[in-house]
């Protein structure tokens, strides 16, 4: 498999090749392109029908992205992409088993405030876009069940890939977290999906168990420089909560009153998202389990007593 991907892709750059001495055409829009024939009689694609392909994109010389080995993409031929600037524009003019290779400029790019869509791109580059079409589908049905088996055929690929990359992750925070302890000189515990705990009190009221609510007074800081970015009091049932994985993990580990600090790796807080300190950036929560109830309710109405307490300035019941 690896032999036949790698003379496919192989194949795509002799098209480059190719195409540095071939003639090129430009579109109404600017966008430079070149069509290799693949000998099909058919019609070219037209407007509702669905191309599927395999796609080389590069800026300058360095790759970006290969789909060759991974699902092919398919893409909707629809008028919208008349005059857009982009490979999709030619797809009119594609036929099964053709070739294409297009150019665009990335202050063309620019200048249609493409900015964010291009972020790695500078003034001066340019994306090279090589497209292998597989098949042109008229027929939407057909099309969609091709697409169905393409998915399930990829899929132990992309679960693969996605352990592969998670299991790196994890290294690289184990990493972090403990260079981190070593500078402070902490010990903290590890709780079982790997949040670390430095538990200051454990707490002698009711255990934090699963399905219980709890209420938590919290204050978050980044453990790459220790910026604080929230603090406040938070509800949430401990399991199936709407909190990050870390919380789940870490408090557990308390009681009623409980107080410590919660030291969260970035795939247990909000991995790839960007959060509130970067994606899979480990984030630090000096915690106190104020309460533990059975329902929402119950937290709600307790904590409306503690707050009505503290704006009396009264001392608060247990």
């Amino acid at each position: 498999m690896k032999a036949k991907i790698t003379m496919v892709v192989s194949a795509v750059l002799a098209i480059v090749m190719l195409s540095c001495s071939a003639d090129y055409k430009k579109t109404k829009s600017g966008l430079v392109y070149k069509i290799f024939s693949g000998g099909s009689k058919d019609s070219a694609a037209g407007f509702n029908n669905i191309v599927k392909y395999n796609v080389v994109y590069k800026i300058n010389d360095s790759l970006l992205y290969d789909s060759h080995g991974k699902m092919p993409e398919f893409f909707v031929v629809s008028p919208q992409i008349v005059g857009s600037y982009s490979p999709f524009e030619i797809f009119t003019q594609v036929k099964k088993g053709d070739s294409v290779v297009t150019t665009q400029l990335v202050d063309t790019l620019f200048k249609k405030g493409m900015q964010q869509q291009i972020p790695f791109a500078k003034k001066g580059d340019n994306i090279k876009t090589f497209i292998k079409v597989i098949e042109i589908f008229r027929v939407d049905s057909i099309a969609r069940k091709d697409y169905e088996a393409e998915v399930a055929k990829d899929t132990p690929r992309q679960q693969k890939e996605a352990q592969e990359a998670d299991a790196k992750q994890k290294v690289i925070e184990e990493k972090e977290m403990q260079d981190y302890f070593a500078a402070k000189k902490i010990t903290p515990v590890k709780a079982p999906k790997g949040t670390y705990v430095l538990i200051n009190e454990k707490g002698s009221g009711e255990p934090a168990t699963i399905g219980k609510f709890l209420t938590v007074k919290y204050a978050g800081r980044a453990l790459k420089d220790d910026k604080p970015f929230d603090a406040g009091v938070y509800i949430f049932q401990l399991g199936p909560g709407n909190v990050i994985q870390g919380w789940h993990d870490g408090l557990a580990l308390f009681n009623k009153g409980g107080k410590g600090t919660l030291y969260v790796p970035g795939t247990l807080a909000y991995g790839a998202q960007q959060g509130p300190a970067g994606p899979y950036a480990a984030l630090i929560f000096d915690v106190e389990v104020l309460n533990i109830s059975d329902t929402q309710e119950q937290a709600d109405a307790a904590k409306r007593v503690t707050d009505s307490l503290a704006a009396k300035n009264l001392p608060r019941t247990n």
